[in-house]
């Protein structure tokens, strides 16, 4: 993720704001949403942490998810229209399976 810290810094100097301490991506697949979010540390960008997000008529879909990686369905957040689960990188990548039958 080294080449981060100069697409970053670039992104920051047009927009001319400071250097984040953390930064995002957002994708939205129809009703699905998932946020990226990576957080700068001494190391580099580094802490990735996933958060999928479903209309809560979909919510038995996201239980799915979290008992696929090992979450309890309590981890999962919502607010009046949508659910929300986050996990980090490596829950994310047991999950892989579970998530493209969502989509």
């Amino acid at each position: 993720m080294e080449g981060l810290d100069f697409h970053i810094s670039q992104i920051t100097k047009i927009l001319g704001l400071a250097q984040p301490v953390g930064f995002m991506l957002s994708y939205e697949l129809g009703d699905i949403w998932i946020d990226v979010y990576l957080e700068h540390t001494e190391e580099g960008w580094s802490r990735r942490t996933y958060t999928i997000s479903v209309p809560k008529e979909k919510l038995n879909r996201l239980v799915s998810i979290a008992e696929a990686i090992g979450s309890s369905p309590e981890d999962i957040l919502s607010d009046t229209e949508r659910a929300y689960l986050s996990v980090p990188y490596d829950e994310w990548e047991k999950a892989g399976s579970v998530i493209m039958n969502l989509l």
